[in-house]
């Protein structure tokens, strides 16, 4: 994980040409998030050797599996922070491209609402076949979107569900772990519901 935190590092001392209004909502950086997805595979791994560990100690050691949940939570959780909480160092950037965006893009939407305004709501002279015929609505919704997008502007440039693609696999092993004191069916159930 040394290389990847000492990349993003790096990726974040570069001079970003980022834009508060990207559809990804983080500037431009979402492609970061989707590369942590294959760190699934390596928290496969991790959590397949500690599955097994455990396992090994429930199965012929007489050891209750509750006595180990605090240990596999915090390797999980370690493994899922050593590959996402690289993506920390962005936060500052993301908070100042959101700031900026909100001064840049405000001072846009008033003038840009203040003409519009005087165009088609205070003219006299504003005829109806003009305003069927014009791109200004468009553009004001166009405005509006862009606000939009800003508003709901990330701190960390990974979405939930990339998220969610990378912690998944390391999930899958523990569920043997879980089956040899639950029934198949009632780990489904318990699963539905965690996802519903």
């Amino acid at each position: 994980m040394p290389v990847w935190a000492r990349f993003l590092r790096r990726v974040s001392a570069l001079d970003l040409r980022l834009t508060p209004t990207h559809p990804d909502g983080v500037g431009g950086l979402g492609f970061l998030g989707k590369a942590c997805v294959p760190f699934g595979a390596l928290l496969f791994a991790v959590s397949a050797v500690t599955s097994s560990a455990i396992a090994t100690r429930v199965l012929f050691a007489g050891a209750a599996l509750q006595d180990f949940r605090i240990t596999y939570a915090a390797v999980f959780v370690l493994m899922l922070g050593a590959f996402a909480g690289p993506l920390v160092v962005f936060a500052g950037t993301l908070r100042a491209l959101k700031y900026r965006g909100y001064l840049e893009y405000g001072a846009l939407a008033s003038r840009y609402t203040t003409l519009f305004d005087r165009k088609w709501v205070q003219a006299a002279d504003a005829r109806d076949e003009d305003l069927l015929g014009t791109s200004d609505i468009q553009s004001l919704a166009d405005l509006g979107n862009s606000d939009g997008v800003m508003t709901k502007m990330g701190a960390l440039p990974i979405e939930l569900n990339d998220f969610v693609a990378m912690a998944v696999p390391g999930v899958i092993p523990a569920l043997p772990l879980v089956a040899t004191v639950m029934s198949v069916p009632d780990i489904l159930k318990s699963l539905l519901r965690l996802l519903t």
